[in-house]
């Protein structure tokens, strides 16, 4: 798949109509479009989104969600997404313009008109070629997508090779997208700031570990199956809520209140902590910078003074969100220690079931030797010279000395195999032994780190003389304002979290329950048949996902492994890679040459990115989806070394087309561009003609930084 042609109309700095060609030639993958900060780089990106997404873009990336919601809803975000020269315009004009529409006819009236949709629309439209659409021969797919601030109407139309198609009307825009052109669940992967990308290499707690589950799920395939499997469990059970007593229709309509109820309360957490962590943000942006000016208006500390705190304060600051990283950790067992009675209940119970099975398995064993001896006894008694009494006698001591007591024959309780019991057990010893230990041992470490922090910011604090100056004196109420409030949310954060943990664990408690009592429900005999299909078709999928699931980790431990070994400049960095999946959650451990588990908290930010960078090759790699990738600030946090390798080894085999929005100088250098050029087929800088407008220059690959030296030298 690829995309011949980008135009965008009045949508956000680009005014007007603006386009982009970027049909690839031969081996040559590569498009670049440069420009600095502020001129339209991301708004490119995002208009691309918009276009193939529109409302629903906020499915694909919380950075839209985001935009969205500040915005106060899609219909105020659209309407600032119009450029603001064709609003002065559309201020200027409109008036007159519909009064000569109202007296205009015929074609004059639908010029006007034109002229009038003009001024209030944006719209994006993507031309794309090498699509593959079953059943259906075509040259090339263009989709339009249009919004007009006026009417608030949204308009999507989809041609092929120039016309509309039974189909797109059939199944709707957003399907024939989703089927057809790129799921929204995985567009992500196919958009993305590569600094931020890094986050996928900051995989700690396990909400974290689930969000990553999700995702592989989503790229590689698998969540399709899930979802069909639910579909069918939902089956299953409105077949038995048919049929189910007044009193089991009472039980299952309170279960499906309770588990509705707990999804929609973790909506409203999840909302919440999204609040309150971009309020938090944004606080303590504020925050800082009120004590920056601080510092400048009062403080008699020298620059190098001021810099070395300030590395020591990051350094503590680093050190203490470490230390809660692994304390949050710990806290994930916590209920298990707080219920220590119980469990040590628990070891009691699980040690009896195991005696019984032992006893059992003795005493089998035991009774079918009694019985061999006493045959052979009884077979060789003249011999021995043994009369019966001596013989009766002989046999009866040896089954006192083998007795053994006699199990219970109750059912057991916990019934755990091997397995679960050693994994149990393992638990249980942990936070007998090393669990307490490690947990005081990090609250001691807290202590240290929050004193040392604090004594930094009062030593920050202290350069911040001329209390009396009114400047000073409003900073310092501004910031100590923010600080309080910084302090609130963060408590609020933690509660929030911690209530998100706990009604998710109550949703999975009811949705047990629910899923038992519906097993227990009898259907009618019109219904059993389309039941045991349902019931045979899950668990044929549950068998399917598990193989798929092994089959995708081991084929993804392998290209992870090769495309980390081929990226990193340090030979042999990764001995072996290893993705552990456990019912939702998943995690990928990395071990060196030696077989030791490398950390990802040791690796360097640019390692890191180089890590998420090889991850998402090797899931782009599994998913077998062939759409172009955009990358936005594509080589930022790497060294010469990893750049070039990133450049030579990434780039021209990531994807049949790659398009590149790199700040030139400042994440693509002269040299660093002279690498990409033998794969690039197009170049464009994006011109800023006024704080309204930018516009695309298309450019000679060979020509690039020639030509932004001269646009950069002009501009000074």
């Amino acid at each position: 798949m690829i995309i011949d042609e980008i135009k965008l109309r009045n949508y956000r700095i680009y005014y007007g109509d603006n386009k982009l060609k970027l049909r690839t030639h031969s081996n040559k993958n590569i498009s670049i479009v440069s420009g600095n900060n502020g001129y339209g780089k991301t708004s490119l990106l995002t208009s691309l989104v918009w276009c193939l997404y529109g409302k629903l873009m906020i499915d694909v990336d919380d950075r839209y969600r985001r935009e969205i919601y500040e915005a106060g809803g899609y219909k105020k975000y659209c309407q600032k997404t119009l450029n603001r020269k064709a609003w002065s315009e559309k201020d200027k004009h409109h008036e007159q313009l519909m009064l000569d529409f109202k007296q205009a006819e015929g074609h004059e009236k639908i010029e006007i008109g034109e002229r009038l949709k003009g001024l209030t629309e944006f719209s994006v439209s993507i031309v794309i070629s090498d699509i593959f659409i079953p059943s259906i021969l075509c040259q090339h797919v263009e989709i339009t997508r249009s919004y007009d601030v006026s009417t608030h109407q949204e308009k999507m139309e989809i041609l092929i090779d120039g016309r509309e198609n039974e189909l797109t009307r059939q199944v709707g825009s957003d399907i024939f997208i989703n089927d057809f052109v790129l799921p929204k669940e995985i567009a992500k992967f196919f958009f993305f700031d590569a600094e931020k990308i890094v986050s996928l290499a900051d995989i700690h707690s396990i909400e974290d570990k689930r969000n990553l589950s999700k995702a592989y799920a989503e790229v590689l395939g698998i969540k399709k199956y899930v979802d069909l499997k639910s579909n069918l469990e939902n089956v299953r059970a409105r077949l038995r809520k048919k049929v189910a007593s007044p009193e089991d229709k009472a039980k299952l309509r309170a279960l499906s209140k309770d588990v509705e109820k707990n999804r929609k309360l973790i909506e409203i957490c999840d909302t919440r902590i999204f609040e309150l962590e971009e309020s938090i943000t944004q606080n303590k942006s504020h925050s800082e910078r009120y004590q920056e000016k601080l510092i400048r208006e009062g403080s008699a500390m020298t620059v190098e003074d001021l810099k070395d705190l300030r590395s020591m304060k990051d350094h503590l600051s680093e050190e203490g969100r470490r230390i809660k990283q692994q304390l949050k950790e710990l806290i994930d067992l916590a209920p298990f220690a707080i219920a220590a009675k119980k469990l040590k209940q628990v070891k009691i119970q699980a040690e009896q079931e195991d005696l019984q099975r032992q006893q059992g398995l003795s005493k089998s064993f035991i009774e079918t030797k009694l019985s061999a001896f006493e045959a052979a006894l009884g077979a060789q008694r003249s011999e021995l010279g043994l009369s019966e009494k001596g013989e009766q006698l002989v046999t009866e001591l040896m089954r006192d000395q083998f007795e053994i007591s006699q199990t219970s024959g109750e059912k057991p309780l916990l019934d755990f195999d091997r397995n679960g019991q050693n994994r149990f057990y393992a638990v249980f010893d942990n936070l007998s032994n090393a669990y307490s230990k490690a947990f005081r041992k990090l609250s001691r470490d807290l202590k240290k780190q929050q004193s040392a922090f604090s004594m930094i910011v009062n030593k920050l604090s202290n350069a911040e003389s001329k209390e009396k100056d009114p400047v000073i004196v409003a900073y310092r109420r501004n910031k100590t304002r923010l600080d309080r409030t910084i302090h609130k949310e963060e408590n609020e954060l933690i509660t929030e979290k911690a209530k998100r943990i706990s009604l998710h664990n109550e949703l999975s408690n009811h949705a047990k329950v629910l899923a038992e009592l519906e097993k227990n429900i009898q259907v009618e005999e019109l219904d059993r048949e389309k039941d045991l299909v349902a019931e045979r078709l899950v668990k044929e999928l549950e068998d399917f996902i598990a193989t798929l699931k092994a089959k995708k980790k081991d084929s993804l431990e392998e290209r992870l492994q090769s495309e980390l070994n081929r990226l990193m400049h340090k030979a042999d960095f990764v001995k072996r890679v290893e993705v552990i999946i456990d019912g939702d959650l998943i995690e990928i451990e990395l071990y060196s040459p030696s077989d030791k588990l490398i950390p990802k908290d040791s690796l360097s930010m640019g390692e890191r990115q180089l890590y998420a960078t090889a991850l998402l090759k090797a899931l782009v790699d599994e998913s077998n989806v062939k759409f172009p990738l955009f990358i936005d600030s594509p080589l930022q946090k790497f060294d010469r070394g990893h750049a070039e390798n990133v450049i030579r080894e990434f780039y021209p085999e990531v994807s049949d087309q790659v398009v590149l929005f790199p700040l030139l100088e400042g994440e693509l250098s002269e040299k660093e561009y002279d690498w990409l050029k033998p794969n690039t087929s197009h170049a464009y800088l994006i011109d800023n003609v006024n704080l309204d407008q930018s516009r695309f220059l298309e450019i000679l690959p060979n020509d690039l930084f020639t030509k932004y030296n001269q646009m950069h030298a002009n501009v000074h």
